[in-house]
């Protein structure tokens, strides 16, 4: 039988001031260090063991010096740094991570429960996994960021399912996952930064139910930098700017709350000077609307004329919700509306005055018979309707940022949203305030403490969370190894892992052995074992290569054949060890 255990070999490096950094590597209780400075490759210390054979001098130019430290954010290459970062980060981009196509079926070839996106910013280690065992094994990565000043200091943990987590998030506080419909927050829509012709046509739902969002109006909407940081004008992550287009969710069914029903909706907003669209009073943020189209015959009088099918908009009354700002054209204007009604039976709730160009986050839910208001953690506004309204369900769409209309009637919203979220159960206050949470040292308003993820096949950790507090990772504050010294740095840990097999042998192949082919095609004549052999065999230069090796028994008798992955090119200048391991 085969199986994998982590083997004796740890990794600790250290990052200790600009351009020199530090690895220790610790195997079977024995040190071994060495330094690297800018291009430069040596070794500083050895107590008692060589790993120099594991460590041969042209690693580095593809490693990095044993290991490559990278960021999508680098103005430049350090000359310690052999590869472009940015094509690092380009592969990961296509290879690792999920992207919805246009089947909305992820493409992954991750090996585990991974929960993965790539962010704007993202910093890369890799590991190289054929020196260091054959992979990171599971649950063993730490990484520990400190600084004098304290505000930078994490320590991530891996989870053992692919994903770092932040251990100084408290999850508890965290609103419960298990209530959430919908959840769109555009992080992974930076590609298409200052894209006008090629955007994709959705945006991704990362709730568990997976919902189908299409954009309408492509060329209107925009993605910007997304909300800023408590207290400051840094933006994290992407947020969409509308100016006329909206979104519509296909899944509509599963947003029919009923008249007993609680449900929230929790975003981030960021409002205009001026509503592009002012047909009307208000602009819709969200909207399952009751506008149906049908069509009937318009029947003219003269005869002579062909009968036409004209459209026509018919308005029923029931509306699970709808939530919408007054424009300046409202007698209420630069207010949020939050709306439930069903057969004439109307509860709203109206937003104190909003400023404008600055973040707000609101939740708007309906908790027992009140129907809740909150703008930036505090409870704006609350309307408590005794009764319960009857016939709210409707089969229409449910529309993000419009109301689906036609351009006539359209009252699309003009702004900036961002990490949409909607449960079918009321937010408890006190986790109210950690949605709107956004502070730099944990900011709650992403909801989780993953930011970033292990392939452990791989050997590559990646730091990506869209928070300036992860950005360039490993790197310093600005990519640039600006860590003031030794004061400010990284240590990181892992253990690699290694398969043991149950047999090994070791064939050996003398230089002067088995320096000829049995291979027919090397004949003039292929089917004539006399004839004579091609000019090329006979160069100084031939060398065959081996494909196949055989085990035998002690009667002669061939029992396995080991194929190899890549043929092997044999030598006749030293003797040749092949290790053939087996399970039985």
């Amino acid at each position: 039988m085969s199986f994998q255990i982590g083997n004796s070999l740890n990794l600790c490096f250290k990052q200790l001031k600009s351009g020199d950094y530090t690895v220790k590597t610790f195997e079977a209780n024995k040190l071994w260090e060495f330094r690297t400075n800018d291009s430069e490759y040596y070794f500083y210390k050895n107590f008692g063991i060589n790993n120099y054979r594991a460590l041969y001098p042209e690693n580095h130019k593809y490693f990095g010096n044993v290991i490559t430290i990278s960021s999508s954010m680098y103005e430049r290459t350090f000359t310690t740094q052999s590869l472009d970062p940015k094509i690092l980060w380009y592969y990961l981009d296509h290879n690792y991570y999920t992207d919805y196509k246009k089947d909305k079926i992820p493409a992954v070839i991750t090996d585990d429960e991974i929960i993965t996106y790539l962010a704007e910013s993202s910093s890369l280690m890799t590991i190289p996994v054929n020196v260091f065992g054959e992979g990171i094994k599971k649950k063993s990565v730490k990484l520990y960021n400190y600084s004098l000043t304290g505000s930078d200091e994490y320590t991530l943990i891996d989870d053992g399912l692919g994903n770092l987590r932040d251990t100084a998030f408290d999850e508890t506080k965290f609103v419960d996952n298990k209530n959430l419909l919908l959840y769109v927050g555009f992080n992974e829509k930076y590609r298409e930064y200052g894209v006008k012709n090629k955007k994709l046509p959705y945006v991704l739902d990362a709730s568990a139910l997976h919902n189908d969002v299409n954009i309408y109006e492509l060329k209107k909407i925009e993605y910007q930098p997304g909300i800023t940081v408590s207290g400051d004008t840094t933006p994290t992550g992407v947020s969409a700017f509308m100016s006329g287009s909206h979104f519509k969710v296909e899944n509509h069914n599963k947003f029919n709350f009923g008249s007993n029903s609680d449900f929230a909706f929790s975003f981030w907003f960021k409002l205009p000077t001026k509503q592009i669209l002012e047909n009307s009073t208000i602009n819709h943020i969200f909207c399952k609307n009751s506008v149906k189209k049908v069509y009937r015959i318009n029947n003219n009088l003269d005869e002579t004329l062909p009968h036409s099918f004209n459209d026509e908009e018919s308005l029923s009354v029931n509306y699970p919700f709808e939530i919408y700002f007054n424009n300046d054209t409202s007698p209420i204007p630069n207010k949020l509306t939050f709306k439930q009604s069903g057969y004439g039976q109307i509860a709203e709730v109206t937003s104190s005055t909003l400023s404008k160009n600055t973040w707000h986050h609101a939740v708007c839910q309906k908790t027992g018979s009140k129907y809740q208001i909150w703008i930036d953690g505090t409870l704006d506004s609350e309307f408590n309707f005794s009764s319960s309204i009857d016939n709210i369900k409707n089969e229409n769409y449910f529309y993000i940022g419009g109301n689906g209309l036609s351009e006539t009637q359209n009252d699309a919203f003009t702004g900036n949203l961002d990490e949409i979220r909607i449960y079918s159960s009321a937010i408890p206050a006190d986790k109210i305030t950690y949605l709107y949470d956004n502070s730099y040292d944990t900011g709650y308003a992403y909801q989780t403490s993953r930011v970033g993820n292990v392939f452990y096949g791989h050997g590559m950790i990646v730091v990506s969370d869209p928070r300036p507090k992860y950005k360039n990772a490993f790197l310093g504050s600005t990519g640039n190894f600006d860590y003031a010294g030794i004061e400010n740095g990284f240590e990181g840990y892992f253990r690699s892992t290694t398969t043991l097999y149950q047999y090994e042998i070791i064939c050996k192949i003398r230089k002067h052995e088995f320096n000829f082919t049995q291979n027919s095609s090397v004949r003039t004549d292929k089917f004539n074992q006399n004839d004579q052999l091609e000019n090329y065999v006979t160069s100084s230069y031939f060398n065959p290569y081996i494909t196949t090796i055989g085990l035998y028994n002690d009667n002669r008798d061939l029992v396995a054949i080991a194929k190899l992955a890549n043929p092997l090119e044999k030598r006749d200048d030293v003797d040749m060890n092949v290790i053939v391991r087996f399970d039985m």
